[in-house]
Protein backbone atom coordinates (compact mmCIF):
# COMPACT_ATOMS: atom_id res chain seq x y z
CA UNK A 1 0.00 0.00 0.00
CA UNK A 2 1.47 3.32 -1.06
CA UNK A 3 1.38 6.71 0.61
CA UNK A 4 -0.05 10.01 -0.57
CA UNK A 5 1.35 13.51 -0.09
CA UNK A 6 -0.59 16.69 -0.76
CA UNK A 7 1.28 19.41 -2.66
CA UNK A 8 -0.07 22.79 -1.59
CA UNK A 9 1.16 26.36 -1.86
CA UNK A 10 1.32 29.72 -0.16
CA UNK A 11 -0.78 31.09 -3.03
CA UNK A 12 -1.57 30.68 -6.70
CA UNK A 13 0.98 30.49 -9.52
CA UNK A 14 3.89 29.82 -7.19
CA UNK A 15 5.04 26.56 -8.81
CA UNK A 16 3.01 23.65 -7.43
CA UNK A 17 2.83 21.88 -10.79
CA UNK A 18 6.56 22.28 -11.46
CA UNK A 19 7.36 21.17 -7.91
CA UNK A 20 5.11 18.14 -8.29
CA UNK A 21 6.83 17.30 -11.57
CA UNK A 22 10.24 17.64 -9.95
CA UNK A 23 9.31 15.26 -7.13
CA UNK A 24 7.77 12.85 -9.66
CA UNK A 25 11.00 12.68 -11.67
CA UNK A 26 13.20 12.41 -8.56
CA UNK A 27 11.21 9.66 -6.87
CA UNK A 28 10.83 7.53 -9.99
CA UNK A 29 14.55 7.85 -10.75
CA UNK A 30 15.23 6.57 -7.24
CA UNK A 31 13.13 3.50 -7.95
CA UNK A 32 10.09 4.69 -5.98
CA UNK A 33 7.04 4.12 -8.16
CA UNK A 34 5.24 7.48 -8.14
CA UNK A 35 2.23 8.99 -9.84
CA UNK A 36 0.33 12.28 -9.79
CA UNK A 37 -3.29 13.00 -8.90
CA UNK A 38 -5.01 16.35 -9.50
CA UNK A 39 -8.56 15.88 -8.12
CA UNK A 40 -9.89 19.36 -8.94
CA UNK A 41 -8.78 21.19 -12.10
CA UNK A 42 -10.27 24.44 -13.35
CA UNK A 43 -9.60 26.61 -16.39
CA UNK A 44 -10.14 25.05 -19.81
CA UNK A 45 -7.80 26.39 -22.51
CA UNK A 46 -10.26 27.10 -25.31
CA UNK A 47 -7.72 27.04 -28.17
CA UNK A 48 -6.53 23.51 -27.38
CA UNK A 49 -9.53 22.25 -25.41
CA UNK A 50 -7.17 21.04 -22.70
CA UNK A 51 -6.61 21.73 -19.03
CA UNK A 52 -3.19 23.23 -18.30
CA UNK A 53 -1.85 21.12 -15.43
CA UNK A 54 -3.33 17.85 -16.67
CA UNK A 55 -2.00 18.50 -20.16
CA UNK A 56 1.45 19.27 -18.75
CA UNK A 57 1.48 16.07 -16.69
CA UNK A 58 0.63 14.03 -19.77
CA UNK A 59 2.87 15.74 -22.33
CA UNK A 60 5.94 16.38 -20.17
CA UNK A 61 5.76 13.59 -17.60
CA UNK A 62 3.78 10.91 -19.42
CA UNK A 63 1.13 10.65 -16.69
CA UNK A 64 -2.28 10.07 -18.25
CA UNK A 65 -5.61 10.42 -16.47
CA UNK A 66 -4.12 12.36 -13.56
CA UNK A 67 -7.36 14.31 -13.05
CA UNK A 68 -10.76 13.51 -11.63
CA UNK A 69 -13.07 16.55 -11.71
CA UNK A 70 -12.49 19.22 -14.36
CA UNK A 71 -14.32 22.54 -14.65
CA UNK A 72 -14.18 24.99 -17.54
CA UNK A 73 -14.23 28.34 -15.67
CA UNK A 74 -10.80 29.63 -14.63
CA UNK A 75 -11.84 30.33 -11.05
CA UNK A 76 -11.61 28.88 -7.58
CA UNK A 77 -13.10 25.35 -7.62
CA UNK A 78 -16.13 26.29 -5.52
CA UNK A 79 -17.13 29.02 -7.98
CA UNK A 80 -16.43 26.86 -11.04
CA UNK A 81 -18.65 24.13 -9.55
CA UNK A 82 -21.39 26.69 -8.89
CA UNK A 83 -21.18 28.12 -12.43
CA UNK A 84 -21.35 24.67 -14.02
CA UNK A 85 -23.99 23.53 -11.53
CA UNK A 86 -21.91 20.42 -11.05
CA UNK A 87 -22.15 17.74 -8.39
CA UNK A 88 -18.99 16.67 -6.60
CA UNK A 89 -18.58 13.42 -4.68
CA UNK A 90 -15.63 13.79 -2.29
CA UNK A 91 -15.91 10.15 -1.22
CA UNK A 92 -15.34 9.09 -4.84
CA UNK A 93 -12.21 11.25 -5.01
CA UNK A 94 -10.89 9.61 -1.85
CA UNK A 95 -11.61 6.17 -3.29
CA UNK A 96 -9.60 7.10 -6.39
CA UNK A 97 -6.73 8.16 -4.13
CA UNK A 98 -6.81 4.76 -2.46
CA UNK A 99 -6.83 3.00 -5.84
CA UNK A 100 -3.71 4.92 -6.86
CA UNK A 101 -2.06 4.05 -3.55
CA UNK A 102 -2.67 0.38 -4.31
CA UNK A 103 -0.83 0.77 -7.63
CA UNK A 104 2.05 3.04 -6.53
CA UNK A 105 4.54 3.63 -3.74
CA UNK A 106 3.87 7.37 -3.69
CA UNK A 107 0.91 9.45 -4.90
CA UNK A 108 1.53 13.20 -5.26
CA UNK A 109 -1.82 14.99 -4.94
CA UNK A 110 -1.66 18.51 -6.35
CA UNK A 111 -4.07 20.97 -4.83
CA UNK A 112 -5.65 24.09 -6.28
CA UNK A 113 -4.04 27.12 -4.66
CA UNK A 114 -3.44 27.01 -0.91
CA UNK A 115 -4.91 25.38 2.18
CA UNK A 116 -7.62 28.01 2.60
CA UNK A 117 -9.03 27.65 -0.91
CA UNK A 118 -12.74 26.73 -0.85
CA UNK A 119 -13.43 23.62 -2.91
CA UNK A 120 -17.20 23.30 -2.53
CA UNK A 121 -19.87 25.70 -1.27
CA UNK A 122 -22.50 23.89 0.79
CA UNK A 123 -25.61 25.03 2.62
CA UNK A 124 -23.80 24.77 5.94
CA UNK A 125 -20.62 26.53 4.78
CA UNK A 126 -17.55 25.89 2.67
CA UNK A 127 -15.67 22.64 2.21
CA UNK A 128 -12.05 23.82 2.10
CA UNK A 129 -8.80 22.35 0.83
CA UNK A 130 -7.75 21.78 4.43
CA UNK A 131 -10.94 19.74 4.93
CA UNK A 132 -10.03 17.51 2.01
CA UNK A 133 -6.52 16.95 3.38
CA UNK A 134 -7.99 16.07 6.77
CA UNK A 135 -10.41 13.62 5.16
CA UNK A 136 -7.60 12.06 3.12
CA UNK A 137 -5.36 11.77 6.23
CA UNK A 138 -2.24 12.76 4.33
CA UNK A 139 0.71 15.05 5.12
CA UNK A 140 1.41 18.09 2.96
CA UNK A 141 4.40 19.60 1.20
CA UNK A 142 4.35 23.38 1.03
CA UNK A 143 5.55 25.23 -2.07
CA UNK A 144 6.62 28.86 -1.81
CA UNK A 145 8.39 31.42 -3.92
CA UNK A 146 11.84 32.38 -2.62
CA UNK A 147 11.70 36.19 -2.70
CA UNK A 148 10.30 38.98 -0.60
CA UNK A 149 7.25 37.97 1.39
CA UNK A 150 8.11 34.28 1.53
CA UNK A 151 8.87 34.29 5.26
CA UNK A 152 5.45 35.71 6.10
CA UNK A 153 3.66 33.48 3.59
CA UNK A 154 5.35 30.29 4.78
CA UNK A 155 4.88 31.04 8.47
CA UNK A 156 1.21 31.97 8.19
CA UNK A 157 0.43 28.93 6.03
CA UNK A 158 2.36 26.67 8.40
CA UNK A 159 0.46 28.09 11.39
CA UNK A 160 -2.87 27.61 9.57
CA UNK A 161 -1.90 23.99 8.92
CA UNK A 162 -1.02 23.45 12.59
CA UNK A 163 -4.32 24.93 13.74
CA UNK A 164 -6.17 22.44 11.57
CA UNK A 165 -4.04 19.42 12.42
CA UNK A 166 -2.32 19.15 9.05
CA UNK A 167 1.24 17.83 9.05
CA UNK A 168 3.61 19.81 6.83
CA UNK A 169 6.39 17.42 5.86
CA UNK A 170 8.67 19.66 3.79
CA UNK A 171 9.08 22.98 1.98
CA UNK A 172 9.95 23.60 -1.66
CA UNK A 173 11.25 27.06 -2.52
CA UNK A 174 10.65 27.87 -6.18
CA UNK A 175 12.53 30.30 -8.44
CA UNK A 176 15.45 30.29 -6.02
CA UNK A 177 18.45 32.44 -6.97
CA UNK A 178 21.62 31.18 -5.36
CA UNK A 179 23.36 34.57 -5.66
CA UNK A 180 20.49 36.48 -4.01
CA UNK A 181 21.16 37.50 -0.41
CA UNK A 182 17.41 37.90 0.13
CA UNK A 183 16.61 34.40 -1.11
CA UNK A 184 19.42 32.88 0.95
CA UNK A 185 18.35 34.72 4.10
CA UNK A 186 14.67 33.88 3.62
CA UNK A 187 15.43 30.17 3.59
CA UNK A 188 17.90 30.35 6.49
CA UNK A 189 15.40 32.33 8.55
CA UNK A 190 12.60 29.86 7.89
CA UNK A 191 14.93 26.94 8.69
CA UNK A 192 15.70 28.50 12.08
CA UNK A 193 12.00 28.92 12.84
CA UNK A 194 10.72 25.61 11.42
CA UNK A 195 13.05 22.61 11.43
CA UNK A 196 11.86 20.80 8.31
CA UNK A 197 13.73 19.53 5.23
CA UNK A 198 13.50 21.82 2.23
CA UNK A 199 14.34 21.76 -1.45
CA UNK A 200 15.04 24.59 -3.91
CA UNK A 201 14.10 24.90 -7.57
CA UNK A 202 15.73 27.49 -9.84
CA UNK A 203 14.01 29.46 -12.59
CA UNK A 204 14.19 27.25 -15.67
CA UNK A 205 14.76 28.70 -19.13
CA UNK A 206 12.81 25.81 -20.63
CA UNK A 207 11.12 23.89 -17.85
CA UNK A 208 9.81 21.16 -20.13
CA UNK A 209 13.36 20.26 -21.17
CA UNK A 210 15.31 21.18 -18.04
CA UNK A 211 13.25 19.78 -15.15
CA UNK A 212 14.17 16.14 -15.77
CA UNK A 213 17.87 17.03 -16.08
CA UNK A 214 17.71 19.00 -12.84
CA UNK A 215 16.20 15.98 -11.09
CA UNK A 216 19.08 13.82 -12.39
CA UNK A 217 21.55 16.40 -11.09
CA UNK A 218 19.97 16.50 -7.62
CA UNK A 219 19.92 12.77 -6.99
CA UNK A 220 23.69 12.57 -7.46
CA UNK A 221 24.08 14.18 -4.03
CA UNK A 222 23.88 11.84 -1.02
CA UNK A 223 22.55 14.66 1.18
CA UNK A 224 19.67 15.23 -1.25
CA UNK A 225 18.74 11.55 -1.26
CA UNK A 226 18.82 11.53 2.55
CA UNK A 227 16.32 14.40 2.62
CA UNK A 228 14.07 12.59 0.14
CA UNK A 229 14.13 9.55 2.39
CA UNK A 230 13.36 11.65 5.45
CA UNK A 231 10.34 13.24 3.76
CA UNK A 232 8.86 10.33 1.83
CA UNK A 233 10.05 7.04 3.27
CA UNK A 234 9.32 7.36 6.97
CA UNK A 235 5.83 6.89 8.43
CA UNK A 236 3.45 9.48 6.99
CA UNK A 237 1.77 10.39 10.28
Amino acid sequence: MGKSFFITGTGTDIGKTISTGFLYFVLNKLGIKTTVFKPFQTGLIEQTQTYPDLSWYESVMGVKDAGYYVFKPETSPHLAIKIQQAEVDVAAVLRRKEELEQENDIVLIEGAGGLAVPLIERKDGFYMTKDFIQAASVPAILVSLSGLGSIHNVLTTYLYAQIHGISIRSFIFNKFENDSAIHQDNIHTIEKMIALPNFTLPSFKNVEQDLDDYAKHCIRAASFKEKIGEVFLRDTI
